[in-house]
């Protein structure tokens, strides 16, 4: 086995009521810097796409499987240097199939996706970039390193 290509995965378990200055600080010591947030938000999140509308990046829409009735799903990223938007994300990540944190830029790649193959994490477990996911009910944070 290859040792090189299994990935190093931390969990950092969550406070049940953690507040978001806490939420930005968990972050802050993980990636001090740039923070891109990569989702496809479904079209029942509008409320969020509104707000987000100047700083999120749509790269393509598409049907979402297993919705019942069928709704679009946006795919697409922001750059969340000021860490703004992380907590909105979280405190909305049990309505998200696909979310994804990471430093890296991985908007060119986003461009891959498609309604045949929507899943995101292919991006950075197939290159090895390091992330973060949101675990079940938003319990912990998965930290993926390589």
């Amino acid at each position: 086995m290859n040792l090189e290509s299994v990935p190093n995965v931390r969990e950092i378990l969550l406070d049940e009521e953690i507040d978001e200055q806490e939420f930005v600080n968990i972050f802050n010591g993980i990636y001090n810097k740039d923070c891109f947030i990569y989702a496809i938000i479904p079209e029942c999140e509008q409320e969020l796409l509104n707000e987000l509308s100047n700083d999120f990046i749509e790269i393509d829409k598409f049907p979402l499987p297993r919705v019942f009735p069928r709704e679009q799903g946006y795919l697409g990223f922001i750059k969340d240097s000021q860490k703004n938007f992380i907590y909105e994300f979280y405190l909305r990540s049990t309505t998200m199939d696909y979310l994804v944190f990471s430093k890296f830029d991985v908007s060119q790649q986003l461009k891959n996706i498609n309604k045949k193959n929507i899943n995101i994490y292919q991006i950075f477990e197939s290159n090895k970039i390091p992330h973060i996911t949101i675990g079940p009910d938003g319990q912990w944070l998965n930290v993926i390193e390589y």
